[in-house]
Formats: C-alpha cells, sequence, structure tokens
C-alpha cells in the first residue's frame, strides 16, 4: 500500500501570477542542460550538482549526509535516479522561488510500482505505470498544471517528451525536488527514467514564450512533434527573460 500524500493545496494564488504586472517580471531563475557538460560529479560518476546557464541556481542532491540515501548518476542518456542500491535522492533547486517547470525526460517504466518526477509540498507528478498506458497519478497532481508535450494529456510517450508543471503558487527551490520523493529513504520511489534538461521560471511565462521554450527543448533533445516555435518576437522575449537558446533560432544574412 502506497503512502498517500497529506494536504492538497489548490489556493487562489496561481490565479494572481495571471495579471499583466507579475507576468512582466516573468523571468528563468535556473535552465541546465546534460548535454552541455554543467553535471558535476564525483569519480563515480554521481552526481555532486548540475550547474545552469547564465548563473542560474544550481541543482543540488537534496538529501545529503545519509547513509540510507545515494546520489544519481550521469549517464549516457542524462541524470538517473534509478539506479540499483540506495535510493538516490532527489535534486533541489538554489533558487528563491519557482513557479514553472519544464523538464525533457525519458522515461523508462516498469510493470508495477510508482515514479516521481517532480515533488513541491503537498503535491507530486506521480507515474501510476501499472495504469495502460501510463498515465499521472490524477490525485497526487491535484492543485498542478501539468502538460506533456504541450497539451493537457496524462499519457506518457514512450520516447523523449517535456513535462511542464506550473504550481498553484511559487515554491522555495529547496522545497522543490525532481526525480523522485524524499519523504523517506525506504520509499523507493525515484524517476525510472533519464532527466535531460530543466528551465525553471520564477513566474508563469506567457503562452508565446512557453512555445519557444517548447521549440527549442524539441529540436535541440530529440522530441518529436509539432513545435512550432511563436515567432520571431517570441524568441526574443524569452531571451529577453533569461532563456538561453544557444543560437537555435538566430538568422543569418549573406549580402553580396
Amino acid at each position: 500500500m502506497r503512502p498517500r500524500r497529506g494536504l492538497r493545496w489548490m489556493g487562489q494564488a496561481g490565479a494572481l501570477l495571471g495579471v499583466a504586472g507579475l507576468r512582466l517580471s516573468a523571468a528563468v531563475v535556473s535552465q541546465c542542460e546534460v548535454t552541455d557538460g554543467g553535471v558535476v560529479t564525483d569519480t563515480e560518476g554521481r552526481v555532486l550538482a548540475w550547474d545552469t546557464f547564465r548563473g542560474g541556481a544550481a541543482w543540488i542532491p537534496a538529501v545529503t549526509g545519509s547513509p540510507a540515501w545515494g546520489l544519481p548518476a550521469l549517464e549516457p542518456g542524462g541524470i538517473a535516479f534509478d539506479a540499483p542500491g540506495d535510493t538516490a535522492t532527489p535534486l533541489a533547486s538554489a533558487a528563491p522561488s519557482v513557479a514553472t517547470l519544464f523538464l525533457v525526460v525519458s522515461p523508462s517504466l516498469p510493470a508495477e510500482g510508482f515514479a516521481t518526477l517532480v515533488e513541491v509540498p503537498g503535491a507530486s507528478v506521480t507515474a501510476a505505470a501499472r495504469a495502460d498506458p501510463p498515465v499521472y497519478d490524477p490525485e497526487d497532481a491535484a492543485g498542478l498544471s501539468v502538460r506533456v508535450n504541450g497539451l493537457p494529456a496524462p499519457g506518457i510517450p514512450d520516447a523523449p517528451h517535456i513535462i511542464e508543471v506550473d504550481f498553484a503558487q511559487p515554491v522555495p527551490g529547496g522545497d522543490l525536488r525532481i526525480g523522485g520523493a524524499s519523504a523517506c529513504a525506504a520509499w523507493r520511489q525515484p524517476w525510472r527514467g533519464r532527466v535531460v534538461a530543466v528551465v525553471a521560471f520564477g513566474v508563469p511565462p506567457d503562452e508565446p514564450v512557453r512555445r519557444t521554450v517548447r521549440s527549442y527543448l524539441a529540436r535541440r533533445h530529440g522530441v518529436a512533434g509539432d513545435f512550432t516555435p511563436a515567432g520571431r518576437e517570441a524568441v526574443i522575449q524569452a531571451i529577453a527573460l533569461g532563456f538561453h537558446t544557444h543560437g537555435l533560432f538566430s538568422t543569418r544574412f549573406f549580402l553580396k
């Protein structure tokens, strides 16, 4: 019998984030990708920190100094939390506040059990692998807005995809977990698969910026689907908010 979460917080604060004045202050507080070598590991390939672009908040192990918890591992397909042995600690952000989270993940779900990708106090994005097809547990995700590849579909594609989570209210990065749940080490519920990229916003971005982020992540990390960017102005806006596109949407003019 799997332990259930405590009180679900839905609140009205999420609605307050939609006012234009707050949206103008949206900014990327963390952006990191395995492909850019920003993962700091020990000699055994265990993750000590996941650095971010442009001085953003790093992701670090949420549980340290306990023999019951191990560290996630850096593997060719991304960061893995389901290695045999000790329960791998999830990662927490050093950001003061996170409201929207984008992750590129490659699931590898077993026939039984559960896998927690994202957890905040009172709610989580938990994959119920025993469902056919696997889905995100709607009870655990109560109060969260979860989209898969830009759509509010609960199913999990058997391929790399983008998970987009809006929290009911911004949460301190230290209370946010990716890659598992840190309730107790005996409760093995790590994410089964690999996490390749994470982008966190301090305030929910507008839809054109979201489309730009999805398009960039899909192109850079091989996520199949229609991820047309919102256009030049949206790309400029995303960059102004601190999003690093690695020049993916740049255009060069050759004059004779």
